[in-house]
């Protein structure tokens, strides 16, 4: 699809950017919207289709046991953690309207297809959750971190050995933005390889 056909998904690519998860309030993603996300995401190139990702929605009244479970996270990584460090893991739990887990199922030993090509999907699938969000006028923040592959969290939400908390995404109605990053220019990231 070129631009020419569909410049509005050409500009959203050009002109998605992300925002800080305390920057996000509401109004959030209304059910129909969040629909349209989640159906965006399935909609990621996937070799063998495989499905290597599950995504979790994060329900308002699970708010207070996912900090819970966040500040065992914390603790897990660090037993002595600062009481001000609790705080920060425990306020992720809180942080935007709406909260979409992306959990990677990658499968290390297929025959055919490499666990880097699984991964592949999951980052689509972050793009496609990404680019959806805007499209429906909200804005998002990515949380990641090595938290999200500790004991707790593990068990929390049942992850199975081959499963791997990616990310989380906060979404909401963004309140500002930080500083925008600087993007690399083109011409220093392409090569032409003529053999």
């Amino acid at each position: 699809m070129s631009s020419a056909k569909s410049p509005a998904l050409y500009e959203g690519v050009i002109a998605r950017r992300s925002t800080s998860a305390k920057f996000l309030v509401a109004p959030g993603p209304s059910e129909a919207q969040i629909g349209r996300i989640l159906a965006a995401a399935a909609r990621a190139p996937d070799h063998g289709r495989l499905v290597p990702f599950r995504l979790v929605i994060i329900e308002d009244a699970a708010r207070g046991r996912f900090a819970d479970v966040l500040e065992a996270a914390a603790r897990d990584m660090d037993a002595g953690v600062a009481p001000a460090e609790i705080e920060r893991a425990r306020e992720k739990a809180h942080q935007g309207p709406c909260l979409i887990g992306l959990i990677g199922r990658i499968d290390p030993a297929h025959p055919k297809i490499g666990a880097s090509d699984q991964w592949l999907t999951v980052g689509c699938v972050l793009e496609n959750l990404l680019l959806a969000v805007e499209a429906e006028g909200q804005s998002a923040a990515v949380r990641s971190g090595g938290y999200l592959d500790t004991a707790a969290v593990r068990a929390a939400f049942g992850l199975g050995a081959t499963e791997h908390f990616t990310c989380f995404l906060a979404i909401g109605t963004a309140t500002e933005f930080p500083p925008a990053k600087p993007k690399p220019a083109v011409e220093a990231i392409v090569t032409r390889w003529r053999g």
